[in-house]
């Protein structure tokens, strides 16, 4: 069987880490585990790889400071980033660094590896090397989400194009409700994509919602057509935009 791609796991439990690499090693991918950062490190000096799964909270050197390290190393290689369970400010900093996505602890295998295998696809690999060029005044959360802002309070939140290129087709949108109110760095959207993974969209910015797309409903390809035009996800009443947009990539 063909490789699914080469990843390097990164975490200080050695049983998360032979779980983690078990799992991918069991779904095709050529695996290499690190305990701690320094072996990390020497590793990405001999060998290249596709993507970097790597723990946030480890001893002596942080997940954020290695990321940083590592791809100063190897630009074209994914990373995915490993945190806890609502730490939304962990997410934010981790796309700061260059993280292609993140994955909260505890997850489930189905979770891990839909995560890597989007990570591994030759159209992550343009999207880590190619600078993204979405419409003016747009800002980006990583290549997961954009946010725009439209008038007073109000924005617009969408998917990044390099998202909908590595997830696929998408064949389903769950949106949340008028009224929600939607954290920066969590869940903002959940999409299926042939042939069955689910993936989830992460919020650029806090707010209420005024209006989910239902034309994206009825035809979620939309999202794949038109990201940053008919594609859209919702639009949020938002007071902290200005605050919260600083935390995003720059505005095109």
């Amino acid at each position: 069987m063909a490789s699914m791609g080469r990843v390097l796991v990164v975490d200080d439990e050695a049983v998360v880490c032979a779980g983690i690499g078990r799992a991918l090693v069991r779904n095709g991918y050529e695996v290499d585990t690190a305990l701690e950062a320094s072996l990390a490190l020497e590793k990405v000096q001999t060998t290249r790889y596709d993507v970097l799964l790597v723990d946030i909270m480890m001893p002596r050197m942080n997940g954020l400071a290695l990321l940083e390290r590592l791809r100063e190393k190897q630009r074209g290689a994914r990373a995915l980033v490993i945190t806890g369970l609502g730490a939304a400010s962990h997410a934010i900093e981790a796309f700061r660094v260059g993280a292609f996505d993140f994955i909260t602890k505890p997850f489930t295998t189905d979770e891990l590896l839909s995560a890597t295998m989007r990570a591994a696809t030759s159209a992550a690999e343009r999207c880590a090397l190619e600078r993204p060029s979405p419409p003016a005044g747009t800002y980006l959360l990583g290549t997961h989400s954009w946010v725009r802002h439209v008038e007073r309070n109000l924005v617009t939140v969408g998917v990044h194009h390099c998202f909908q290129q590595t997830a696929g087709r998408f064949v389903s949108v769950d949106l949340p409700n008028e009224g929600d109110e939607l954290v920066q760095g969590e869940l903002c959207a959940r999409v299926r994509v042939q042939p069955g993974a689910v993936y989830t969209v992460w919020n650029p910015v806090s707010g209420r919602v005024v209006e989910a797309n239902l034309n994206l409903m009825q035809d979620p390809t939309l999202a794949n057509a038109d990201p940053y035009g008919e594609g859209w996800l919702v639009r949020l009443f938002d007071d902290a935009f200005e605050e919260e947009s600083r935390l995003l990539g720059p505005p095109s």
